[in-house]
């Protein structure tokens, strides 16, 4: 009987342990040298890198890489792939939970070489806009100083020239 009961209170000491941890843990941007590093360690060529409070995200062409330093200055990175679509004129993704984003690859060389700017209307009515500035992916967040979100998975694209006029568009 003693036994068992010393059993319990460890399983439960561990339990309450690794649910307090959790709650505390700090997450950070890794530095510009990091980011260089392991762009360079991992051979990638990414479309564009944006930078957040906690977290540096890479846009690759089938991909996007999440890299954070944890409170012991551990570098961390997430990595999510999708399959190539390289013969579209346009990628478009969303990821819906966490920090919300779009992500935009601009496949085709014509489209690229007349757009100047991306818009993205969510759900919501919530419109970013950005200009493209020669780039040919971009991510556009729905709200960047906010952490935790989920939102419906409902996006659209809009892709002006300089006229503002709409070149392309598409809707997820």
């Amino acid at each position: 009987m003693k036994r068992i009961l010393i059993t319990f209170l460890l399983v439960g000491y561990l339990l309450i342990g690794c649910s307090n941890q959790e709650a505390h843990t700090n997450y950070t941007s890794p530095s510009r040298q990091e980011v260089d590093d392991f762009i360079s360690e991992h051979n990638i060529d990414p479309l564009t890198i944006e930078e957040t409070k906690d977290s540096t995200v890479l846009l690759l062409q089938n991909g996007i890489y999440y890299l954070s330093n944890n409170e012991n200055d551990k570098l961390i990175e997430d990595y999510v792939g999708w399959s190539g679509n390289d013969e579209q004129k346009v990628n478009l993704g969303l990821s819906s939970t966490g920090m919300p984003h779009a992500h935009v690859i601009i496949n085709d060389e014509r489209l690229l070489d007349e757009a100047k700017e991306v818009e993205v209307k969510f759900h919501d009515g919530t419109t970013v806009t950005q200009p493209l500035e020669g780039k040919r992916g971009l991510i556009l967040f729905y709200d960047k100083s906010k952490r935790n979100l989920t939102i419906q998975s409902e996006l659209h694209l809009s892709i002006y020239n300089q006229d503002r006029t709409v070149i392309y568009e598409d809707s997820l």
